[in-house]
């Protein structure tokens, strides 16, 4: 998994990397104290530095969310979650509902494609000249 390359969704370069992202000892120790499963991944373009951190998680009585943070280290925060009810199969058709924030505040779905879409632009503007 470390090394597999993607497709960037926003320069088209396969150059797009999936991390595992590792929580240390003490986290984990928690997690199952409270007995919820975590798993998350770090996605990091090499070209246009287009990134996201997904972290899913699985509570008690198996519904399951996915979060994502988008281009972090920017401002403000761009998070959707999506509520599914399945948490072996990541996939849209599995999602029950979708929430989107832009900083700690909910938005609409539109807006917050509009923001994403127009950091992308950026990215790509700036990786291609």
């Amino acid at each position: 998994m470390e090394n597999e390359k993607l497709t960037c969704e926003t320069c088209g370069c396969e150059s797009l990397r999936p991390m595992q992202v590792v929580l240390d000892e003490e986290e984990n120790e928690v997690q199952q104290l409270l007995g919820e499963e975590q798993e998350s991944r770090f996605y990091s373009c090499q070209v246009c530095g287009d990134n996201w951190l997904t972290v899913k998680e699985k509570t008690a009585d198996d519904d399951c969310t996915v979060t994502f943070v988008h281009q972090m280290g920017t401002s403000p925060v761009l998070k959707r979650i999506a509520h599914m009810d399945n948490p072996l199969v990541v996939s849209d058709e599995n999602v029950d509902e979708w929430e989107y924030y832009k900083g700690d505040e909910p938005v609409p779905e539109e807006e917050w494609h509009d923001v994403l879409d127009d950091r992308r632009e950026t990215l790509r503007s700036t990786c291609m000249n």
